[in-house]
């Protein structure tokens, strides 16, 4: 874990940045008035199966059976048939599973689940401080750590050493993967920190966020939460599989927080209780 120490920044992007979205507007001044401490990558297959108990392919084969029909943005489906999965083959949707490799395929929900699992077991063993909890970043706490005290979203002249994304996710990838030529998920902690000492921030997997998804309020808020209700939840960082423009530190993404991806993972934060 990495403590992030309380600050103030502008959360979102210019009209004038290239790559920008419509959704990272209005710019919005935010003070965090409580500092955090955030995991120094995201969390790996080998920490899941020791929190949770499973691995990741008895995981995803259980995704893949699993009859219970969810709610996906007011349709209720089988994960499987939402993602259009084939049930009876998880190789095809599954790339290689170190342990140091990231966990992919984690909904929302299940990212939360682990959550309340390790604060269970931390507290059990007299670990977890007083008036704290594991819990998802909050979007502001995400972007905030992501950025890292720079005021430009996008990481014009360093991408390659900071992040695995489309560009260089193929280079020296062997083993099962996507694509041709393949990729996938690489192991954590193999590009650059940036200067909090966090690892792949942006890249690798998309990372959930607590949040539900919603417009920024604009002008200034504090220790702000998101949207008290929504439909789906952010993510943000991009994936390997993803573009320069989706790497940037205000780019936002919006998710069902029950869909199973092969490019979605999270990371953990540990945060004073609201």
């Amino acid at each position: 874990m990495v403590w992030v120490s309380p600050g103030k920044f502008v959360m979102g992007s210019p009209e004038s940045e290239p790559g920008r979205k419509t959704d990272e507007s209005p710019q919005t001044t935010v003070t965090l008035t409580k500092g955090y401490w955030l995991g120094n990558t995201e969390v790996t297959v080998g920490q899941w199966k020791a929190v949770t108990g499973v691995g990741l392919r008895d995981k995803v084969i259980k995704m893949l059976n699993d009859e219970t029909l969810y709610d996906f943005e007011g349709k209720k489906l089988r994960i499987s048939d939402f993602m259009g999965f084939d049930k009876n083959d998880p190789d095809k949707i599954m790339a290689n599973e170190d342990d140091r490799l990231p966990m992919y395929f984690v909904s929302w929900n299940e990212a939360m689940d682990f959550c309340r699992k390790l604060n269970q077991q931390e507290r059990a063993h007299g670990r977890l401080p007083a008036g704290y909890e594991y819990t998802l970043p909050t979007e502001a706490q995400w972007e905030f750590a992501c950025r890292a005290g720079t005021t430009e979203s996008a990481f014009t002249n360093n991408l390659d050493s900071i992040a695995w994304y489309v560009k260089n996710s193929a280079l020296g990838y062997t083993g099962k993967g996507f694509g041709n030529p393949p990729a996938g998920p690489r192991n954590v902690g193999g590009k650059q920190p940036n200067q909090l000492g966090l690892q792949d921030m942006p890249g690798n997997l998309w990372e959930w966020c607590r949040d539900w998804c919603g417009p920024y309020p604009g002008g200034n808020v504090t220790d702000p939460l998101g949207p008290a209700s929504g439909i789906d939840r952010v993510n943000r960082g991009g994936s390997f599989g993803s573009g320069a423009n989706d790497e940037r530190s205000a780019n936002r993404a919006k998710n069902p927080p029950n869909e199973d991806s092969a490019y979605r993972g999270f990371r953990v934060a540990l945060c004073a209780v609201q």
